[in-house]
């Protein structure tokens, strides 16, 4: 029996080392001609793409360089709160009925005031409301320049993309930051037009992978692609990757969003009818003979690799973002009271370490370390880049005295330091809220120079 399987594999097999030797050759042009033609396709989407964004973007450099906006920040506290508010509310409003933004904003750095075309929304309050985290890490970024996905919490909560500038004086001193707000949805119509004119899936990430738009709102600031950012696109080039039967991708740095522009789709290149035909026969020959040892462990493995690539950080094997999404729902509510505490940390410096380190390794020493000290009381989460997330079973207070220890392991055996930040888990607000509590106290430790811990009450 065995023998006859294995004479028609042989003779299988020698049919495809024949056609193998004729079918490339005869698609190689198709081949070329594919990969121009998505990249021509890919084109025309980045083109498309930054004509969506350079309207909200031009408007909010004129913003930043207006005298008169620079002038009234300066004057502001000669201003009584009604005039200040009347001259802001009427300055956004009239950018708002020439060019459509709703979402136009300028934060006074004197005030902390949140100017709006409706007046004052609020007061900017970084270490008290999660909400507003956002301002200061663009404070500490030095960038003049920063667009920023999140949900705007003047307009109904809206996926809104913040192009955020700096306004400084003649001197460059900071005046206040003031932008643009691009609701989310007038790109998704674009995105949704070329995804169906082109017959393909585009998405916007930032540096760590993480998706910044997409046609899918629930993969917004939820979902990674991380073997986008292994085609390291630098400069105005593509990268492409032929997937063979799964189709393309194509990737590019888009310099001025600081964001990487994926393209995937279904290759069109198709061998000869023949071809696919003897792959079957030879597939189908291999499954008959070795069924009853390989189908469990590969259906064990398909599945493995598939949780993987979605709620599984390639590089630790940490559960990530995506695993909250499975975990807790869209809502990002605690499901359980088992966990007392939040943890954030980050390590300090680590785009200066990562340039003359070997930053994987130290991630993974990190990560190493991060497990012995959450023990079984707890799950570590790999957030994104150098930060991690951990919840504890541990109440807040026996939480900090062991990532205490955990600062001095890492100082003395990887010569790195760490910013933790600590809450107690409010089981009244989301995880969201919970986590962006702890970044403020990581933030705490941030500003007195790193290597500690911080507890918010």
């Amino acid at each position: 029996m065995y023998k006859k399987i294995l004479s028609v594999f042989a003779a299988v097999l020698t049919l495809i080392l024949i056609l193998t030797q004729i079918a490339p050759h005869s698609n190689l042009h198709n081949e070329d001609h594919n990969e121009s033609k998505n990249i021509l396709i890919s084109s025309s989407i980045y083109n498309s793409i930054n004509a969506t964004l350079a309207g909200p973007i031009i408007i909010a450099s004129g913003m930043s360089a207006d005298t008169f906006l620079q002038k009234t920040l300066k004057d502001e506290e000669n201003l009584s709160q009604k005039e200040i508010e009347a001259i802001m509310s009427e300055y956004l409003s009239a950018i708002k009925e020439k060019f459509g933004y709703t979402a136009a904003f300028v934060v006074s750095e004197k005030t902390h005031r949140y100017f709006t075309p409706k007046g004052i929304s609020r007061i900017i309050a970084p270490k008290e409301d999660p909400y507003d985290i956002w301002y200061q890490f663009f404070l500490d970024s030095n960038k003049d320049f920063d667009l920023d996905t999140d949900r705007d919490q003047v307009n109904d909560y809206k996926w809104t993309i913040f192009i955020n500038m700096r306004i400084k004086d003649k001197d460059g001193s900071l005046l206040g930051v003031c932008g643009i707000g691009l609701f989310i949805d007038d790109l998704q119509a674009e995105l949704s037009r070329s995804e169906k004119e082109y017959g393909v899936k585009i998405n916007l990430i930032d540096p760590d992978g993480l998706v910044q738009a997409d046609t899918d709102s629930t993969n917004i600031e939820n979902a990674y692609i991380y073997e986008a950012i292994s085609d390291n696109a630098v400069g105005k080039s593509y990268v492409y990757t032929d997937k063979g039967k799964s189709g393309f991708r194509l990737t590019r740095y888009m310099d001025k969003l600081e964001w990487f522009l994926v393209v995937q789709g279904f290759a069109s290149q198709k061998r000869p009818l023949i071809y696919d035909l003897t792959v079957i026969l030879l597939a189908l020959i291999m499954i008959c003979q070795l069924f009853i040892t390989l189908f469990s462990r590969k259906a064990t493995v398909h599945t493995y690799l598939k949780k993987s690539a979605t709620t599984e950080d390639l590089l630790t094997g940490l559960p990530n973002r995506n695993y909250l999404k499975e975990s807790y729902g869209e809502l990002g509510i605690f499901n359980t009271l088992r966990y007392k505490s939040l943890v954030m940390f980050d390590i300090d410096r680590f785009k200066t370490i990562n340039e003359n380190r070997d930053g994987d390794k130290i991630i993974l020493g990190v990560v190493e370390h991060a497990k012995d000290t959450v023990g079984e009381k707890g799950l570590i989460f790999r957030w994104s880049g150098d930060e991690f997330v951990v919840f504890s079973e541990n109440e807040a207070e026996e939480t900090a005295t062991k990532f205490k220890e955990l600062c001095e392991k890492l100082k003395n055996s990887l010569d790195i330091t760490i910013s933790v930040g600590i809450v107690k888990i409010d089981f009244t607000k989301s995880i969201k809220t919970n986590y962006h509590r702890a970044v403020q106290a990581c933030y705490l430790v941030k500003e007195e120079g790193g290597n500690g811990v911080e507890v918010k009450k």
